[in-house]
């Protein structure tokens, strides 16, 4: 199914299977698959919504509404929900309409964007992002996803045990994109569960020290 999919595409999938996993959801619907984009393309997120960190914003929004659910222990191979299945359709239309041979991020955004009814829809429409005007702003400047572009927040000195736990969360992440990208999933499963152990201990750090939840990060 993703085999005209770029990595950083699949990357965008695995991560969204991840989200919906976090919140104990039964399949991956549309707003996982936005979180997982955000997430994975911080180019795209900074493009079209203003910030790289577009994905924090979003995460509140879908705290406020949808329930979260009891987390599901482990890495769970979740379905993609009907309307996720139409979105990726139509990511594949776009492409061939855009004369792209890859299916890539952009792809995935424009077809967000024509399931109009969707939760993804509804958020993106509230930072004022529009199907219509995306399309002819990629038509115009193409997008290149930049897998070596680094963002950085600025923030304070944080506490070291903060610190040397983020670069094993960093290194293990590296561990997942090498898989993915060679499509060993499997692997990619072992590294992603691992991650997600750490990314709790991150959290209740953070707890802690009375610091922020970058969960996106």
């Amino acid at each position: 199914m993703f085999e005209r999919y770029t990595e950083a595409a699949r990357r965008v999938i695995f991560s969204s299977r991840q989200k919906a996993s976090y919140v104990g959801s039964p399949d991956i619907d549309t707003e996982h698959l936005l979180l997982g984009l955000l997430s994975t393309d911080k180019g795209l997120a900074r493009r079209f919504l203003g910030s790289p960190w577009a994905a924090d914003s979003v995460w509140r929004k879908i705290e406020q509404g949808r329930p979260v659910l009891q987390q599901i222990p482990g890495f769970a191979d979740l379905p993609l929900s009907s309307v996720c299945k139409r979105v990726l359709f139509y990511a594949a239309e776009e492409a061939d309409q855009l004369s792209s041979r890859d299916i890539g991020t952009e792809h995935i955004f424009l077809g967000l964007l024509r399931e109009e009814k969707s939760f993804a829809a509804e958020l993106l429409h509230e930072h004022g992002v529009r199907l219509a005007s995306t399309r002819e702003e990629l038509i115009r400047i193409p997008h290149s996803t930049s897998a070596n572009e680094e963002f950085v927040r600025e923030r304070g000195p944080l506490p070291e045990d903060v610190v040397e736990l983020q670069t094993r969360i960093r290194s293990i992440f590296r561990c997942v994109e090498d898989a993915v990208a060679q499509r060993d999933f499997a692997k990619a499963r072992e590294y992603s569960d691992e991650e997600r152990r750490e990314r709790d201990k991150l959290r209740s750090l953070y707890q802690q020290h009375g610091l922020p939840d970058w969960l996106y990060e």
